[in-house]
């Protein structure tokens, strides 16, 4: 079951996997369909997509902040 995001009130919108595994590569799928990869490891991928979220929070922080 799909919950609410912190400051979701509207429908809960359909939301999939943004990572994935294509010829032992794994890669994640930022918005835009923009594909970041490929990593060797599902773990290596996971550190990466932390640190791109990590960077688009800073961004959206400063943006807010301006």
């Amino acid at each position: 079951m799909q919950k609410h995001r912190a400051g979701e009130v509207c429908n809960i919108p359909f939301r999939n996997e943004r990572h994935f595994c294509a010829n032992g590569l794994w890669y994640f799928e930022a918005r835009g369909g923009v594909q970041k990869g490929p990593y060797k490891s599902k773990e290596e991928m996971e550190g990466e997509l932390l640190m791109f979220i990590r960077e688009q929070n800073m961004s959206n922080q400063a943006i807010q902040a301006s």
